[in-house]
């Protein structure tokens, strides 16, 4: 690798920083201009005789931010538009390991399924299983039907998600990973019934217990590394249909942003908290990940990582000031009159273990995990308030106390994250859903 002269050395250091391992390959036919030099000027040096040129009378003027990023991913993302897919994709990846399933929210053409079909082939090397949401999928369609052939007789044919479990468990067995299930556009599909009794175990916690597939596949278990990575369209979500908050807790809501919006998340005098009510959770979350499958390949982590001690883990939390926004949540869900149970805490301190372990090329800056743990995993809890709210503005002629606490909220996140954070926008757009003026 040739390092070119003049270049700032500021440039290096970032892929350097980024990456464990470097491949070199040797480049030719490439020509080298060490001046600026003017459109003319290039294509003689290239021999291009009689360029296309593109007339300009329709473009229009754009903020200098959307130009740069619009060029940035024309160019094939080397720009800020790539880092920031490249942290979201660490994030997605760090949800995984902590034994997460993953909703990729956004409008469309944020590039959701791309992402979930990328994050399929995370840790594994056995191709996913794809399903599209529709409005006549079936319980049948994800696990078994019978189809009736010719002479009326009748043949099993495992259904989508059946197909995935029966080969994540071959492929488990020969050390390749699992087969992880893409759900694109989810909430086009009665999930909530098509799913059936796999609703319970895509919690990874009971998975051992629950035999979903008893006489379909062997062992009829979901294995505990396996993965359900789904996208949902959030534009024309009113018309379609409704995810229940049951099913939500089973998945990391991870919000995708426009590429044109740029995220700059803060650490700004995050609140404290008392170590010791969090004790109970760490134990707990450290034991969910030390799970083992029926097979002893089958991880809950699907790597194996050198876990922190609950003290270690409690210190991270702490720094982090992640300890001291639970509280206040759990406060906040208190004050709303929200049941939020343990899932909340536990799958923060989840991930928080999974980062300290993982390898450096899954590693984030302090600013850009926190802000995603809290959109992902924290605020989602608090979508239930708005149906409450609504009901109530209709029975009311006054505005429910609701809207203070949730603009109170709003206002602590963007102050503590930042107003361009995504926790920030997360919240922003759960004001959206009152029944109020933003």
């Amino acid at each position: 690798m040739r390092l070119l002269s003049g270049v700032n050395l500021e440039y290096y250091k970032r892929w350097l920083d980024n990456f464990d391992e470097f491949y070199f390959v040797p480049l030719r036919g490439f020509t080298e201009f060490r001046k600026p030099l003017k459109l003319e000027e290039v294509l003689r040096i290239l021999g291009v005789a009689h360029p296309v040129l593109i007339p300009q009378n329709y473009l229009k003027e754009v903020p200098e931010q959307y130009g740069r990023r619009i060029i940035e991913m024309g160019c094939g993302g080397d720009g800020e538009v790539s880092e920031g897919r490249v942290e979201l994709e660490r994030f997605v990846a760090l949800l995984m390991l902590a034994g997460k399933n993953v909703l990729l929210v956004g409008a469309p053409g944020v590039g959701k399924t791309e992402l979930a079909l990328r994050a399929a082939g995370f840790f594994t090397s056995c191709e996913p299983e794809v399903e599209v949401g529709r409005e006549d999928l079936s319980y049948d369609d994800l696990v078994v039907k019978y189809v009736v052939l010719e002479g009326g007789r009748l043949e099993r044919r495992l259904g989508s998600l059946a197909r995935a479990v029966a080969r994540s468990w071959d492929s488990i067995r020969r050390g390749t990973g699992p087969c992880h299930f893409v759900f694109d556009e989810i909430n086009r599909a009665n999930v909530d019934v098509a799913l059936g009794r796999i609703f319970t175990a895509l919690d990874v916690e009971h998975r051992t217990r629950v035999k979903v597939f008893d006489g379909l596949v062997d062992p009829p278990y979901i294995p505990l590394s396996f993965r359900v990575i789904a996208t949902m369209n959030v534009v024309d979500r009113g018309q379609l249909f409704r995810l229940s908050f049951a099913l939500l807790r089973r998945f990391a809501y991870v919000y995708m942003t426009p590429p044109h919006i740029r995220l700059e998340p803060q650490l700004n005098s995050l609140p404290n908290a008392k170590r010791d009510l969090f004790r109970p959770y760490a134990e707990r979350a450290l034991r969910y990940l030390a799970m083992r499958g029926v097979l002893e390949e089958d991880l809950a982590t699907l790597v194996v990582l050198g876990l922190p001690g609950v003290e270690e883990l409690l210190s991270e939390a702490e720094r982090l000031g992640l300890l001291g926004i639970l509280e206040w949540a759990l406060g906040a869900a208190d004050r709303l009159g929200l049941e939020v149970g343990p899932s909340m805490v536990l799958d923060v301190l989840r991930a928080v273990a999974v980062r300290t372990a993982a390898p450096t090329s899954l590693k984030l800056s302090d600013e850009v995990f926190v802000d995603y743990v809290v959109s992902s995993l924290v605020l989602p809890h608090f979508a239930a308030v708005a149906p409450r709210v609504r009901q109530k503005a209709v029975l009311s002629a006054r505005q429910p106390r609701e809207v203070n606490e949730v603009r109170d909220m709003q206002a602590k996140i963007s102050g503590w994250l930042g107003e361009r954070s995504l926790s920030s926008r997360v919240m922003e757009g759960l004001l959206h859903e009152l029944p109020v003026e933003v």
